[in-house]
């Protein structure tokens, strides 16, 4: 149905030849004739040096060997004679689906990535390595990528240096490790083999986070919290499995099949951008809307719900369970640990604390640290559960692990209520730091 879409404004045609007549008519989506065949012949590829179009890349390179070709190559002005495919401008489709998510995408992205010189001549971005922008995958892909488990480490290193744009590195020398990558200063970083994998791998982790900020309101809480849960498993526990098996491959397969070519279309992209000042405040705008993008994906990765929130929400335990410190240390001493007020107390707040971020719509940051809420709570109540099988028929039991996990005495528990009646909050803070600097808090 694409060739029946516009991709300005999403209306759909019965027939192509309506759409046409809509480029030529409408002033928001108007297209001349060169845009009109590209749009409508997506598998062809053009030399940029004579126009000729071509369906397979092989044909193209043969033509690019042909003498009267580079006769053009060296005679004209172009810094950059390189490919530019002709494919159907599938990126400002998919920006016009992330709009609602991602509202400073730029014009770069909705012309496949092009800029254009004082000459009239298109010339093609390329992204410096590691500000790849994964708004050029509409989000249907995304959600794919983000659903298929482990293997979205893959599948997104293939979505994103598939393309043309992001194709920034090479070997200067194919005999030896050293791998060269268009850097965010619009030069050259050398890398070694293995410290290249190592980055690529960490690009790959950073694309999936982007994804997921982007596609956040696609998908429910709980399936943000397991999507999480993957990326991390696939940064911590897959890093050299996707790198023997996998990531080599794709590494040596780019060298082997487009070496050559990714090596002239760089050192020609630096030249231009020394030479023509409008190509590189384009390429510096690029990178600052990556930049921003990281930025806010950052921004909503923070976590809000801090414990004194939570305190605030549900009560400060250490207040609640202080109250009840008697009959705690007695119900420990004669129930078994799963089934005491103690341990039941936390379960509950614990299941109150996701449920609560779960129904309300809360930053993936939250969602995040319930995670590490509902882990430290746990190692808290192993310990706790030892001490108690240790120290059950004494007479003291000492609950306290941490100060976020302790029992307040009944003394310290009237200050802070003394405290809670001034009005001036941070006086109240540094009240209560006082208070634990003084050891005024004892343990059951």
């Amino acid at each position: 149905m694409a060739d029946r879409t516009c991709p300005k404004c999403n209306h759909i045609f019965k027939y192509p030849t309506m759409l046409k007549q809509h480029f030529k008519k409408s002033f928001h989506c108007l297209m001349d004739d060169e845009e009109m065949n590209i749009f409508f012949n997506p598998n062809l590829i053009k030399c940029n040096l004579c126009s000729q179009t071509f369906v397979q890349k092989s044909s193209l390179y043969r033509h690019q060997r042909n003498i009267q070709c580079v006769k053009k190559r060296f005679s004209s002005k172009v810094s950059i004679p390189n490919i530019i495919p002709i494919t159907q401008p599938n990126n400002a489709v998919n920006n016009t689906n992330i709009n609602h998510t991602n509202s400073h995408n730029t014009t770069n992205n909705n012309t496949n990535n092009t800029i254009i010189n004082n000459n009239n001549i298109n010339i093609q971005y390329i992204n410096p390595f590691g500000f790849e922008d994964v708004r050029t995958i509409p989000i249907t892909e995304m959600k794919q990528i983000l659903k298929s488990g482990t293997e979205a480490g893959m599948h997104i290193i293939k979505a994103i240096y598939e393309k043309i744009e992001n194709k920034n590195f090479y070997k200067p020398n194919l005999s030896r490790p050293e791998i060269a990558c268009l850097n965010e200063n619009l030069k050259l970083t050398i890398y070694k083999s293995k410290e290249f994998a190592d980055a690529l791998f960490d690009r790959c982790i950073a694309l999936l986070h982007h994804m997921l900020y982007l596609c956040k309101n696609e998908f429910t809480n709980v399936n943000i919290k397991y999507i999480y849960e993957n990326i991390e498993h696939i940064e911590t526990t897959m890093r050299t499995e996707i790198y023997d098996k996998k990531l080599k491959n794709i590494i040596e397969s780019e060298f082997r099949n487009n070496n050559l070519y990714t090596k002239d279309r760089i050192k020609n992209f630096i030249k231009q951008i020394k030479e023509d000042t409008t190509v590189k405040d384009n390429s510096l705008l690029q990178i600052k809307n990556n930049v921003d993008l990281q930025n806010k994906k950052n921004e909503e990765y923070k976590k809000i719900l801090t414990i004194n929130e939570l305190n605030k929400l549900f009560g400060d335990p250490r207040i609640i369970l202080g109250l009840q410190k008697e009959e705690i240390i007695l119900n420990l001493r004669v129930s078994r640990f799963e089934e005491s007020l103690f341990y039941n107390f936390w379960i509950d707040r614990l299941n109150t604390i996701k449920n609560y971020v779960i129904e309300n719509k809360s930053k993936i940051g939250d969602i995040i640290n319930i995670n590490n809420e509902e882990t430290k709570i746990m190692k808290m109540l192993e310990l706790v559960e030892r001490r108690v099988e240790l120290y059950r028929s004494s007479a003291y039991i000492n609950l306290n692990i941490s100060d976020q996990f302790m029992l307040y005495d009944k003394s310290t528990i009237e200050k802070i209520k003394n405290i809670d009646t001034k009005r001036d909050k941070d006086e109240r803070e540094i009240l209560l730091e006082d208070l634990s600097n003084n050891n005024t808090i004892t343990s059951i």
